[in-house]
Order: structure tokens, then C-alpha cells, then sequence
């Protein structure tokens, strides 16, 4: 459809004392592993 979902790890204050390294996911809108459970959750075949 859209883009395409990943993960990846992005590092806030790189190089500081306080530098965060976090595991962040991208465009998680545009998954389709779901559309199986709210098809069946409203009925639609």
C-alpha cells in the first residue's frame, strides 16, 4: 500500500553522558497484520 514498516534504532545525544539508544518503529500505520482480526471483529468477510 504505503511505505514500508520497519524498526530501527535511532541514538538521541550521540557522543553526550546522557546518549539514549532506543529501538523505534516506522510507519506503523501502514501494517496489514490486523486486517484479519477487525474483519472478524465487525463481521466483514
Amino acid at each position: 500500500m504505503g511505505r514500508e514498516p520497519k524498526s530501527v534504532v535511532k541514538v538521541f545525544n550521540k557522543g553526550k553522558d546522557n546518549e539514549k539508544k532506543m529501538k523505534v518503529e516506522l510507519f506503523p500505520w501502514e501494517k496489514l497484520d490486523y486486517v484479519a482480526a477487525i474483519k472478524k471483529a465487525f463481521g466483514i468477510k
